[in-house]
């Protein structure tokens, strides 16, 4: 019995405790948006972007330019701050958890779907349109039922491999710091999305900067959904194509495929229409698909923390 308690407070196991309490504290911890320092970073990218970007830099040499300093502005001295904060700190590891519940913000997309589910189930389609504008920039003012479904699930998905399971691989392989430099480089990235016109040439830096940070975890965050729900289907999805043009595509086209519905087509940002291309199954999304898609990915997460503690029992096997 000894041996055992010994193994589960190791310091090998330490980390997967450690995340583990994160993890379910950050899904049921109650931390209204205008207190929480994600909203922070929210604002200082939004200001930022109001003192550097004018109308004066006409050319996207000067925009790309004075985007790339707005980024080495913003965290060079938050990592300063933190670095040294976790230096100086008696108890480090109470910071580095800290750091991560911080990064990990989740909990408002499962809200939202909750919202947009319950709108749709009662024909309140104006309510359905307004909670999925709060987790998309595409407009939304004239989207179908079947478009709104369809854009939170996309968002739910990309956000869960970008938002959650990217955050979680930084601060596995570099620490509290790592992941909340890494979540200020996303919150920045989707405060300058070069989706939108204005930021067409401003946002590319730091999209580029996202960009390479998330393509390995997001490759794992896919294969997560693919283990949690059809493995099958999923598999097939990696000798397409479509799964190779872009991040975003691979997410959706893996996950679409494990889950059976299709994702992808034309959106709106601005005024400006986008055409994706569309992936994953062959069936037209309904409004249960929601619930599914949220389903999928507890049960991912739960891949991701399962791999992770037998890779820490490993390790402990090792030191023996």
């Amino acid at each position: 019995m000894n041996s055992v308690v010994n193994t589960l407070v190791s310091e090998q196991l330490l980390p997967f405790w450690v995340l583990l309490l994160v993890v379910f504290t950050e899904r049921y911890l109650p931390w209204p948006d205008k207190y929480h320092p994600v909203s922070f970073m929210k604002a200082l990218t939004v200001g930022m972007q109001a003192k550097v970007l004018s109308n004066d830099l006409n050319s996207s040499r000067q925009q790309k330019l004075s985007g790339s300093l707005a980024c080495i502005v913003l965290l060079f001295p938050f990592y300063v701050i933190l670095a040294l904060f976790t230096y100086l700190s008696e108890y480090p590891i109470f910071f580095e958890a800290l750091m991560l519940l911080i990064a990990l913000r989740f909990q408002d997309m499962p809200k939202q779907t909750a919202k947009v589910t319950a709108a749709l189930s009662k024909q309140q389609k104006m309510l359905a349109r307004h909670a999925v504008s709060q987790i998309v920039i595409r407009k939304t003012e004239k989207m179908s039922p079947m478009g709104i479904v369809k854009a939170n699930i996309e968002s739910l998905l990309l956000r869960f491999s970008y938002q959650y399971c990217s955050v979680i691989f930084w601060y596995l392989l570099t620490g509290g710091v790592g992941a909340l430099l890494y979540r200020f480089v996303y919150e920045m990235s989707l405060s300058w999305n070069i989706k939108l016109e204005r930021f067409k040439y401003f946002g590319q830096p730091v999209r580029y900067l996202s960009n390479v940070l998330q393509w390995f975890p997001s490759k794992l965050a896919s294969l997560s959904i693919v283990l949690a729900v059809n493995i099958s289907l999923g598999t097939k999805a990696l000798f397409q194509k479509v799964s190779y043009q872009c991040d975003h595509l691979f997410v959706l086209n893996l996950c679409g495929s494990s889950l059976g519905i299709e994702l992808g087509g034309p959106a709106y940002y601005g005024s400006q229409k986008i055409r994706t291309t569309k992936c994953g199954g062959k069936r037209q999304i309904i409004l249960a698909d929601n619930s599914r898609t949220l389903a999928a990915i507890n049960r991912a997460t739960w891949v991701w923390l399962t791999v992770y503690f037998l890779g820490c029992a490993w390790s402990f096997s090792l030191a023996q």
